[in-house]
C-alpha cells in the first residue's frame, strides 16, 4: 500500500496514514482499493480498539483523481463510484470508533470521506466543501446522505448547489467537525481524544455506532445482542450439555 501507511500500537489504535502528497492525497482506484483492503483488513484484526485517519502532509484530501475522471467510460464511472462507496461505507462500518483529522483541505471525495468517520477533529485551517458541480459532475460516495444527516437539506443544498467551501469555524457550528483546535494544539487535542476513546469499553461503543448505523448493522448487532444473551442462560447451557452427552452415548 504505496500511498497508504498503516501503523498500530500497543494500545489497539490503528492510524491510516493517506501519504500521497504529490497529487494533494486525490483518490484515485489504486488509493480506494487501499482504503477497502485496509478498512476489511481492521474489521478482522482483534483487539483493535479505534481508528485514526489523517494524512501524513499539511492536506487531508483533494478528493478524486480527476486523472480517472476526465475521460471516462460510463462502465469505468460506474466502477469507481461503487468501489468508493463500498470503501466509504466499510470504514463507517467498523464496529470500533473511527476517529477523522482532517488538516487543509477535505474537497469532494475528500469531504465524503471525513465524512464516513465518527468524529472528526478539524485545525482552524480546515476547509470543506462540495466543488463537483463546478466540475458536471455529483458526489457518489456516501458523502450527500452522510452530511444531510448532520446538518439537513437546506445546508447540503447550498454547499451542493454554490460548489462553495466551508471553514473550519462554520463547519463546528454545522456540527460537521466535533473538536476544533489550533494547528500547533492538534497533537494535544487528539491524544486527548484517544485517551477517552480508549477508557471506555469497545463492545459497548460497537453497540452504539449500530445504533447509528445503516439497517443492517443494526440488525446484525441486535441480532449479536440476543444470541449472547440467550446462548449464556443457565438453561441454554443445559440443553447444549444434554444434546452432547446424549451424542456420546449414542
Amino acid at each position: 500500500m504505496s500511498n497508504l501507511k498503516i501503523e498500530t500500537d500497543p494500545r489497539g489504535c490503528r492510524s491510516l496514514w493517506l501519504d500521497r502528497p504529490a497529487k494533494r492525497n486525490a483518490l484515485d482506484e489504486a488509493l480506494l482499493s487501499d482504503l477497502l483492503d485496509a478498512a476489511i483488513d481492521t474489521r478482522m484484526t482483534p483487539d483493535l480498539r479505534l481508528v485514526v485517519l489523517r494524512s501524513t502532509s499539511p492536506l487531508f484530501c483533494a478528493g478524486a483523481d480527476l486523472n480517472d475522471w476526465a475521460d471516462i467510460t460510463p462502465a469505468k464511472a460506474q466502477r469507481l463510484s461503487l468501489l468508493g462507496a463500498k470503501a466509504f461505507q466499510e470504514l463507517a462500518d467498523l464496529p470500533v470508533p473511527v476517529v477523522v483529522v482532517v488538516e487543509g483541505a477535505a474537497l469532494g471525495g475528500g469531504f465524503e470521506l471525513a465524512l464516513a468517520g465518527d468524529i472528526r477533529i478539524a485545525t482552524t485551517q480546515a476547509r470543506f466543501g462540495f466543488p463537483e458541480a463546478r466540475l458536471g459532475n455529483t458526489p457518489a460516495w456516501g458523502g450527500v446522505p452522510r452530511l444531510t444527516k448532520l446538518c439537513g437539506v437546506g445546508t447540503i443544498l447550498d454547499v451542493l448547489l454554490t460548489g462553495d467551501p466551508i471553514n473550519a469555524e462554520r463547519a463546528e457550528r454545522l456540527g460537521i467537525v466535533q473538536r476544533l483546535c489550533a494547528p500547533d494544539d492538534l497533537d494535544r487535542t487528539l491524544m486527548g481524544l484517544i485517551d477517552s476513546l480508549l477508557s471506555c469499553d469497545t463492545t459497548t461503543q460497537g453497540y452504539i455506532k449500530a445504533m447509528f448505523g445503516n439497517p443492517s448493522v443494526l440488525i446484525a448487532a441486535k441480532e449479536a445482542a440476543l444470541a449472547g444473551f440467550t446462548a449464556t442462560r443457565e438453561e441454554a447451557s443445559a440443553r447444549k450439555q444434554a444434546f452432547l452427552d446424549s451424542r456420546r452415548k449414542a
